[in-house]
């Protein structure tokens, strides 16, 4: 069963909805079932037997045809086949046969000295006694295939809600790895800015509490572009605060910012970036695009030059190998990665179709 939906995730909410649209067939199923056995018995019986007779024959007979069927539904299958004890399941269902099969022929014995006709046609003897045996196991081979429909329809909508919260709670893992050096560091620079009494610190601090704000509370499922880009603005405004120097940081908007997308996928790619360009530390540049050259097709594309030596990096952070997998999970078969790396520069091109 395909478990993913058209982003990545596992559609509970269509799941839940097919579910309850075969419960409710499996009701419908039912009633059809019994609106059609009921008016077999009853036609035998009004057709054969006397008014009064009729009405009692047509009762007796529903009253075992409905004690076959819901123990073998609710009680037989539930409770030991699909359990797995498959000889307690079949014992029981011999076991009914055995109280029903006598029953209904008692009953038909009963009721067939008013119907000389229809018992030298067929009710008489050996026929009563297949036809009786072939009716009932019928009833509960149709019992039991139903319940067992809807016990596998069950058991799939509870394995995709523990597939969606497995990957829920595995993608807010991944999005929870943001190199926590860059929030102390943050930290630290904003505590410098208000022992110097600089008027940068009021903003700094509102745009690291707007960052946060953004990805602890509103980071949930699709977001706009908008919505990322201004995260993405926040997050290199607070990057330069480490630095005296203006970095060589430049990013191009060439989309439409009322486009979703997946969250938090902008700024782990730049971080990406950052870090191993040595950018501060060393001279270099690093270049962000976002660009559509298909109304639903969204290109992300990031250029660093490569620090050398390379810069000994903190640990923490998201990292190339979480994205690649954060992707897997949020765009499956939709997105493209190509890397393209060289001794001087280092290349991520993303694809997403998001629409």
């Amino acid at each position: 069963m395909d478990l993913f939906g058209p982003h990545g995730f596992v559609n509970l909410e269509m799941e839940l909805t097919r579910r309850n649209w075969f419960l409710s067939f499996a009701v419908l199923t039912q009633i059809v079932f019994w609106l059609v056995t009921f008016f077999l018995v009853y036609y035998v019986s009004v057709v054969n037997y006397q008014p009064h007779d009729a009405v009692t024959r047509f009762l007796l007979i529903a009253a075992c045809h409905l004690t076959n069927f819901y123990v073998c539904y609710s009680f037989l299958v539930p409770r030991y086949y699909e359990k797995g004890h498959r000889l307690a399941a079949f014992a029981g269902l011999l076991m009914l046969l055995i109280v029903l099969t006598p029953l209904r022929n008692l009953i038909e014995h009963h009721f067939i000295a008013s119907s000389l006709d229809f018992r030298d046609r067929f009710f008489n003897g050996r026929n009563r006694r297949g036809t009786v045996l072939f009716s009932e196991l019928f009833i509960a081979a149709v019992a039991s295939l139903l319940r067992l429909a809807v016990s596998n329809e069950e058991k799939q909508t509870k394995m995709a809600a523990l597939e969606n919260l497995h990957l829920q709670t595995e993608l807010r893992f991944l999005k929870a790895q943001m190199n926590p050096h860059f929030l102390f560091n943050t930290i630290n620079n904003i505590y410098s800015l208000t022992l110097l009494k600089s008027d940068k610190a009021s903003t700094a601090l509102m745009k690291l509490s707007g960052l946060l704000r953004y990805m602890l509370y509103e980071s949930s499922g699709k977001v706009t572009l908008q919505q990322e880009m201004e995260a993405l603005r926040a997050y290199v405004e607070l990057f330069q605060l480490r630095f005296e120097q203006k970095l060589a940081i430049e990013i191009i908007y060439e989309v439409n910012q009322a486009v979703e997308m997946e969250s938090l996928l902008l700024i782990p790619l730049l971080e990406n970036a950052l870090k191993h360009s040595g950018i501060g530390v060393q001279p270099a540049t690093v270049f962000m695009k976002l660009s559509m050259p298909e109304k639903n097709r969204l290109v992300i594309s990031v250029n660093n030059t490569k620090a050398n030596p390379p810069v000994l990096q903190d640990a923490g952070g998201i990292g190339l190998v979480n994205i690649q997998k954060r992707l897997q999970l949020v765009y499956p078969l939709k997105h493209t990665l190509i890397i393209d790396e060289n001794d001087r520069s280092f290349s991520i091109t993303l694809s997403i179709l998001i629409a």
